[in-house]
C-alpha cells in the first residue's frame, strides 16, 4: 500500500555518491545514461540477484550479485541505489535494502517537464519526454517511462510502472504493483486496483479491480494475474 512520501538527499556532505542500479537490463542501461553529466552522482556498478547472475557484456561497470554486495558495500552516505527492474519483482530487493538502511534517489530526467507541485517519494525513475502536471503525487520506487503524460491530481502509489507513451488523464488513482502497457490511456477519475495489469494500447474506462489484467479498448477484464 501508499507509504507516503519522503525526499531523501542523501549528498548532504558535498561527497560524491556512487549509485548502484538494481537490475542490469535494458531499463538499467537506460537509467545509467540519464547519470552521465551529474555532478553530485557517478554510476558504480549494477546489482542483481544470485539466481539471475549472468555475464552482462554491454555493460561496462562491474554487475555484482545481491550477497556481495551486501556484504562488500555496506550501507553509506556515499552509497545510494535505486531499482532499474520493470516489474513488481523489483520489490523483494529493494526491501532487502531498506531494512539494511540503504538510501535511494530519484533518477529525473532534465527533459520533462515536472509541476512544481508534484510531491514525490524516493527511488523514482523518470525517462524523458513527460509531462508531470499539478498536484500530481508519486509514491516509492515507481517507473515512468518516456513521453507519458500524468494529468493533474493524479496517485500513483509504490511500485508503480508506466510503460512508454502511456496518458493518464485526471484524477486517476493507481494502486501499487500496477503495470501499464505501453501506448495506454486512462481516462479521469479512475481507479486502478493493485497489482492489476493494463496491456499495451488499452483504453480503461471504468475501474479495474485488483489481481486482473485488462486490454482492449475499451478494457475489459481477461484474466486474473498473479
Amino acid at each position: 500500500m501508499y507509504i507516503g512520501f519522503k525526499q531523501i538527499t542523501p549528498n548532504r556532505n558535498n561527497v560524491m555518491i556512487n549509485v548502484y542500479l538494481l537490475g542490469a537490463g535494458k531499463h538499467a542501461t537506460e537509467l545509467s545514461e540519464y547519470l552521465n553529466g551529474n555532478n553530485n552522482y557517478q554510476l558504480a556498478g549494477y546489482v542483481i540477484n544470485l539466481d539471475n547472475a549472468i555475464n552482462h557484456p554491454n555493460i561496462a561497470k562491474p554487475v555484482i550479485s545481491l550477497p556481495s554486495f551486501l556484504e562488500k558495500h555496506p550501507a553509506a552516505l556515499n552509497i545510494a541505489v535505486i531499482g532499474a527492474i520493470g516489474t513488481y519483482e523489483r520489490k523483494s530487493i529493494i526491501e532487502v535494502l531498506e531494512n539494511k538502511g540503504y538510501q535511494f534517489i530519484n533518477i529525473i530526467h532534465q527533459h520533462n517537464y515536472i509541476s512544481p507541485s508534484l510531491k514525490i517519494g524516493y527511488g523514482n525513475g523518470i525517462a524523458p519526454g513527460c509531462v508531470i502536471n499539478a498536484n500530481v503525487r508519486i509514491g516509492n520506487h515507481c517507473i515512468v517511462n518516456s513521453n507519458c503524460n500524468i494529468s493533474h491530481d493524479c496517485i500513483l502509489e509504490n511500485y508503480v510502472t508506466i510503460s512508454p507513451g502511456v496518458t493518464i488523464a485526471g484524477n486517476v488513482n493507481i494502486s501499487e504493483g500496477v503495470f501499464i502497457g505501453a501506448g495506454a490511456t486512462v481516462i479521469p477519475g479512475i481507479t486502478i486496483g493493485e497489482s492489476a495489469y493494463v496491456a499495451a494500447g488499452a483504453c480503461v474506462t471504468k475501474d479495474v479491480p485488483p489481481h486482473v489484467m485488462v486490454a482492449g479498448v475499451p478494457a475489459k477484464v481477461k484474466k486474473e494475474v498473479e
